[in-house]
């Protein structure tokens, strides 16, 4: 059984959702189809979405309260004001990630990223924390970075992108299982519901 995995690797909302998902991965032995994808830079305004900063003082100030709240309920650490959120360069970590996922690494290394930006209150933006993550999972460096920032990953990267506003993605994470969309680390009940129907 496919499925297609769209997120953000600066998403909180990914963050939280990643070791739950990769628990549905293994009890169903699914096949994942991993994109991280530009959602700010590309996803957003084509699909109405506005980036946390331009929010109305509102709607930031209850994202905040959400972040807290999921983090209690799931038992997860995480830093809802992350020192370095948004990150600099929210590009150069998917690059990597994309890499890996073409090396034939699934799932690790985005997860990895997230937990640094949203546990480790570490800047993703810098080479020295991409590199740590390298260690940590025995994959060299230099090469992955070499590769990541060809040509041929960026343009799996904007596919992925212009591919998520194709198939009616507009938040991350995103999960697509025949067809039909499920946005969100809380919605992952309902992706399991649908696992059993098929």
């Amino acid at each position: 059984m496919k499925i297609e995995y769209y997120y953000s690797v600066a998403s909180p909302y990914a963050y939280m959702g990643i070791s739950r998902f990769q628990e549905l991965v293994k009890k169903y032995s699914l096949e994942v189809v991993e994109k991280p994808f530009d959602l700010v830079g590309k996803v957003f305004p084509e699909t109405g979405g506005v980036p946390v900063p331009k929010r109305h003082p509102a709607r930031q100030k209850y994202r905040l309260l959400e972040i807290e709240r999921f983090g209690k309920k799931l038992s997860l650490k995480i830093n809802k004001q992350p020192k370095f959120f948004p990150p600099a360069d929210p590009h150069k970590a998917a690059l990597f990630t994309i890499a890996t996922i073409m090396n034939g690494e699934n799932l690790n290394f985005g997860k990895e990223v997230l937990t640094k930006l949203w546990a480790d209150e570490q800047d993703i933006s810098q080479d020295s924390v991409l590199e740590d993550i390298c260690k940590k999972m025995n994959i060299n460096f230099i090469d992955l970075k070499k590769q990541a920032e060809s040509q041929d990953i960026k343009h799996i990267y904007d596919l992925n992108s212009q591919e998520a506003i194709d198939k009616g993605v507009f938040g991350a994470p995103s999960f697509i299982l025949n067809n039909e969309l499920f946005w969100g680390q809380d919605r992952l009940d309902f992706l399991e519901d649908k696992i059993k129907s098929i």
